[in-house]
């Protein structure tokens, strides 16, 4: 009897294992900023592990908030987020940023944001995603510009990042 109850508690804990949450032992997000000459359009895409944005948006508005199934209240609280973490001058003018929505695929969240062109001579890229949730986040922002890439790493010493083409 006592060896079936051990092996009911072994089966227990291993299928309990299986049905937990990804969990990631490192805090990453990859940004890529892309000066679209022909459309005359700043095109931002953001990916963000899912769980880590819920985090940051828990934690800017004291209620928990699933990113799926997107609603508009949801939508509107990743906006606000995104907006006071991300933003750009261009020759030394500040860009608007009209964040377009987001896509959730399994543990990542891809963020789109578009902004008014300008022709770039001297950019600078503010970045504290998830900065003040995680100490060791690290977030990778690449901007790519007439056949030019410049990637720049930042973390909770290093926010900011000036890409001159």
């Amino acid at each position: 009897m006592k060896s079936v109850l051990l092996l009911c508690f072994a089966l227990f804990a291993l299928c309990s294992q299986a049905y937990a949450p990804f969990t990631h032992k490192f805090y990453l997000s990859n940004t890529t900023i892309e000066f679209n000459a022909e459309t005359r359009v700043l095109e931002i895409t953001s990916k963000i592990f899912t769980d880590d944005l819920e985090h940051a948006i828990e934690a800017q508005c004291y209620r928990y908030n699933s990113l799926y199934p997107q609603t508009p209240e949801v939508f509107e609280l990743v906006k606000k987020y995104i907006g006071d973490k991300i933003s750009l001058q261009v020759g030394g003018r500040s860009v608007v940023l009209n964040f377009l929505g987001y896509s959730v695929d399994n543990d990542m969240t891809t963020l789109f944001i578009e902004g008014n062109y300008f022709d770039p001579n001297q950019v600078v890229v503010n970045n504290t995603i998830l900065l003040d949730l995680y100490s060791d986040q690290q977030n990778i922002v690449e901007v790519r510009w007439n056949g030019q890439s410049k990637r720049e790493y930042f973390t909770k010493d290093k926010t900011q990042f000036q890409f001159i083409p």
